[in-house]
Parts: C-alpha cells; structure tokens; sequence
C-alpha cells in the first residue's frame, strides 16, 4: 500500500507537473524550429516520464534541469522557484 504525503503532492507528481509547465506548446514550438539533433532533448518528456515510472526522480529533475540548460529555456520566477525547491528536497 502506498501512502500519499500527509503535505503536497508526491515527488513524482511535482516534477511531472512542473515538466509539463516548462515544456508547453509554446516550449515545443520553439524547440521545433531550430536544428537541435539530440534526441535526449527532443524525446525529453518521455525520457523523464520513464524516470518517473521507475521511481528514478533524481534522475527525471536532473534531465528536466539538463534540457532546460541546453535549451537555454528561460523560467518564470514560479517555475525557477519549484526548480530550487525540488532541488532542495532531491539534495538535502
């Protein structure tokens, strides 16, 4: 039996969501543009969902940070925000 945190969403719940956050339509269109090859950018929402299935949210956070990065993503104040949360919670 799984237990649900007694405050918030569970880990995998909040990087999946601040994923979907970041890597929005406007996000994909962006990317679609320009001549990126890497398929670890371009599949980067399965590569993270896969994380997330098996429990590997350490590694899900550090793709979503990575394609962030390279894609040089500008964040809002909120989203940079859950990034520096979510780190905090990953690396005590």
């Amino acid at each position: 039996m799984k237990l649900k945190p007694i405050f918030g969403k569970s880990l995998k719940n909040e990087i999946g969501d601040l994923t979907k956050n970041i890597l929005d339509e406007q996000w994909k269109g962006r990317i679609a543009s320009e001549e990126i090859e890497s398929s670890r950018i371009l599949d980067c929402e399965k590569v993270i969902s896969e994380f997330l299935e098996k429990n590997e949210y350490g590694c899900a956070f550090d793709h979503l940070t990575y394609v962030v990065s390279e894609t040089e993503t500008d964040l809002t104040i909120d989203q940079t925000n859950k990034i520096t949360q979510l780190d905090k919670k990953l690396n005590p």
